[in-house]
């Protein structure tokens, strides 16, 4: 299937690809650190999922929204990273721990929690746009996601209702 991209979403897919080797590093440092770190703290997870945007999803991303893109950096879920608790409490450990760890670009970060009043259930979960605090990779955005493993749950009921129809 041909990609309907135009001059600008062609480059940003240069850019990706050039990227790859890089956002792979940093995926293995990330998940290093904070395995270590978790491990340390004594946090307890049901998972730690990560992955790298696959090219087929960058596309539909760049066909779909991709002006709003100056340049790859601008793209910031490319390395993605889901922590899941088994309780709330630990999600906000697990955050002060990002918070420590990684400087937070709080402009892009969503703490999608705070959405719902205290009676209602929807999609919960804490989003974190990150980058190292320093190095050769610091110039690269990660999403980091934190939520209990209910929530975990209910999003991926969500996602598979809402988007897979």
């Amino acid at each position: 299937m041909e990609n309907q991209l135009d001059m600008h979403g062609e480059m940003l897919l240069d850019q990706y690809h050039d990227l790859l080797p890089r956002l792979q590093e940093l995926e293995q440092l990330v998940l290093t650190m904070l395995s270590d770190a978790l491990e340390h703290m004594g946090i307890e997870l049901n998972t730690l999922e990560h992955r790298i945007k696959k090219e087929q999803s960058f596309i539909g991303k760049l066909e779909r929204k991709g002006q709003k893109y100056k340049d790859i950096s601008d793209v910031t879920d490319l390395l993605g990273v889901r922590i899941v608790t088994f309780f709330t409490d630990d999600v906000d450990k697990v955050a002060t721990l990002v918070k420590q760890m990684f400087r937070v670009d709080w402009k892009h970060s969503v703490d999608k929690r705070k959405r719902h009043d205290l009676t209602s259930f929807g999609y919960n979960s804490l989003h974190y746009i990150c980058r190292l605090r320093e190095g050769e990779m610091s110039d690269i955005p990660f999403d980091i996601q934190m939520r209990t493993i209910l929530q975990h749950a209910w999003s991926a009921m969500e996602h598979d209702i809402g988007y897979k129809i």
